[in-house]
């Protein structure tokens, strides 16, 4: 299971880094696939809501496991940054908004990445625990 959100986690929390980086094209684009730049904080939303409870699944099973809570400390860390991002969407630069969500799922992204290595380093079957 712990492999299972680890891969979830990281292909949201990877989607949205993407995201960001091209936060320019994305918005030139926006109006073809029918959407507004209103519409774009209830994307960042969606994927706050997707990103914090495949992060803590994952990283709570490896950490019990591994006991390497440097992982837990880089998830933490993007998960603030990515709900600080969301909720001051409104009195932030948009700008701010995408550098915060940037590096919190940058820090996200990392986090899950050393629960893979971990879990490979230790040749862990997390599936039978």
């Amino acid at each position: 299971m712990q492999k299972l959100f680890d891969t979830i986690g990281l292909t949201i929390s990877g989607t949205c880094v993407m995201h960001c980086l091209f936060a320019p094209v994305t918005l030139i684009l926006l109006p073809v696939f029918g959407l507004t730049v209103s519409q774009e904080e209830v994307l960042h939303e969606i994927f706050l809501y997707l990103i914090v409870p495949s992060a803590i699944i994952a990283i709570t099973m490896g950490c019990r496991k591994h006991k390497d809570y440097s992982v837990a400390a880089l998830a933490s860390i993007g998960i603030i940054l990515l709900v600080y991002a969301v909720i001051t969407h409104d009195t932030n630069t948009e700008q701010t908004v995408e550098v915060l969500t940037l590096f919190g799922s940058a820090f996200v992204v990392i986090s899950h990445l050393r629960n893979f290595s971990l879990c490979r380093q230790n040749n862990c079957n997390h599936d039978h625990n």
